[in-house]
């Protein structure tokens, strides 16, 4: 199977995992304590962060001139894989663990989340971590899926541009 196949085979099963899941199981949520609209914000500047601390380097994103469509589809792939983590390891992991505490279950998701990705897995305890914490700080998940998101298409940029 080419790569590109098994990407979306990934992608597929990760989605259907995340409707499954949000299907199935109707996990404890932290309290919220900000709005949703002032969440994303949060979320898009956590983002940025993270991406300069794990990039060392200000994120430089160009403009896409004639390529729009591909553009489109690769940041509509960027939210749909933010989205499938974030359900999985914050809204259910993270949220089934929560009545044995919040500690433990920040951790136990922020772990878990770390093993799952094979490679950089001290980066991806970083930002999994970041993702919980912003999480259980703003109590709406679309928060911790922006800061996933915008991460994911800095770190996207990134490295088409050192492959350029």
């Amino acid at each position: 199977m080419s790569p590109g196949a098994r990407l979306w085979v990934r992608l597929a099963a990760g989605a259907a995992v995340t409707v499954a899941c949000l299907l199935a199981l109707a996990p404890p949520r932290p309290s919220t304590h900000l709005s949703p609209a002032i969440a994303c914000v949060v979320g898009l500047g956590c983002g940025v962060v993270l991406f300069v601390l794990a990039a060392r380097r200000r994120p430089a994103v160009r403009a896409a001139s004639r390529r729009w469509p591909l553009v489109c589809a690769r940041l509509a792939v960027f939210g749909l894989w933010a989205a499938n983590e974030e359900v999985v390891w914050r809204r259910v992991a993270l949220g089934e663990l929560l009545p044995a505490g919040v500690f433990p279950a920040f951790v136990l998701s922020t772990v878990g989340f770390a093993l799952l990705h094979r490679v950089r897995r001290r980066v991806h305890l970083g930002t999994g971590g970041a993702f919980g914490v912003l999480y259980l700080s703003t109590g709406v998940l679309t928060a911790s899926i922006v800061a996933h998101w915008t991460y994911n298409v800095l770190v996207g940029v990134h490295v088409e541009r050192s492959r350029a």
